[in-house]
């Protein structure tokens, strides 16, 4: 099964940490849309500090919402030219 996802990528300036603040900020904001059962069970995510990457599977509604906000959230935050979104497919999925 092939899942649609979006990475973003930060460059080398930017606190992963902060990274990974905004996401769970982004989850919460999910959570309060879609409720925190959905959001557990469909939003499906991973941080990697070593490539510096977020990955959301945006497959699920919750997921396409985390994706949104954390979008949003990360460029604003951060700055446009801070993370760079791709699309891509994923064969196995988003690990969690």
């Amino acid at each position: 099964m092939t899942h649609k996802t979006v990475q973003f990528r930060f460059g080398s300036g930017i606190s992963m940490r902060e990274v990974k603040g905004t996401l769970h900020l982004a989850r919460l904001a999910a959570e309060s849309l879609h409720g925190i059962e959905r959001v557990r069970l469909e939003a499906k995510y991973s941080a990697d500090d070593a490539d510096r990457l977020v990955v959301i599977d945006t497959g699920t509604e919750p997921g396409r919402t985390l994706a949104i906000i954390f979008a949003g959230y990360a460029r604003r935050e951060f700055g446009d030219t801070a993370v760079v979104m791709h699309h891509v497919e994923n064969a196995a999925g988003v690990p969690v």
